[in-house]
């Protein structure tokens, strides 16, 4: 980084935490993963197993299956899948099967169920529960934006601003392109209404469209993706 040179290091196995090299050695290493029924879909170091069936039963089977298949694949070549990330999550319209999980294990653990990479996941993909959790994550985040609003070294709007898109627009945005089309997301728009009041001083009466204006920040993923 600039003039400055970091020492030289041996790593005999593996890469160091954050190497920017880590992502594609990995894709190149795991690259001949064994062929099983389960459609794959890999991100990084995340891979997700997917497959359609008429019942509860079938989905079971296969599922564990092709995790046992993959398990010996990685003790193979040295790779070691934590089992305590790995989840299942199920999705259909029957509401007698509402309080259904699936019966998945991995080198005999059961998994569990529903939250995939921060997201929490619903039957209907209705995505309500993992919203309500946003919105109440935003409402913390603005308390303290207001606290930092009230104060005489960071009150200013453009210390504001930054305070808001690190604290709460990122928080907000997260996997929004999944989520943006549900009902339910009035609780996160109602979260950020107020983020953006506490940045521009303004007054609950101030039309939606000018707190855009006011607080000089771009409209949310979730507004342009929901119209």
């Amino acid at each position: 980084m600039g003039d400055d040179v970091s020492s030289w290091r041996n790593q005999k196995n593996g890469l160091p935490q954050g190497s920017v090299l880590a992502p594609t050695l990995f894709n190149l290493y795991t690259n001949d993963l064994p062929c099983i029924l389960c459609r794959k879909f890999a991100y990084a170091d995340d891979v997700c197993f997917t497959t359609q069936a008429e019942t509860f039963a079938e989905l079971e089977c296969t599922l564990t299956a092709d995790l046992t298949r993959v398990t010996q694949y990685c003790q193979r070549w040295r790779l070691k899948p934590s089992t305590s990330k790995t989840v299942s999550s199920v999705f259909h319209l029957r509401n007698t099967w509402a309080n259904c999980q699936l019966n998945v294990s991995m080198s005999g653990n059961l998994l569990k169920h529903k939250v995939y990479l921060g997201v929490t996941l619903d039957r209907t993909l209705s995505y309500k529960e993992h919203l309500s959790k946003t919105a109440a994550k935003l409402k913390s985040r603005n308390n303290l934006l207001s606290k930092l609003a009230s104060s005489s070294w960071g009150a200013n709007a453009k210390t504001l601003c930054t305070s808001a898109l690190a604290l709460c627009y990122s928080v907000a945005e997260y996997c929004c392109p999944a989520w943006s089309r549900s009902s339910h997301t009035a609780s996160i728009e109602g979260q950020l209404n107020s983020t953006m009041r506490l940045i521009s001083g303004c007054v609950r009466p101030t039309q939606i469209p000018w707190l855009l204006v006011l607080a000089n920040i771009a409209p949310p993923s979730s507004s342009e993706s929901g119209h």
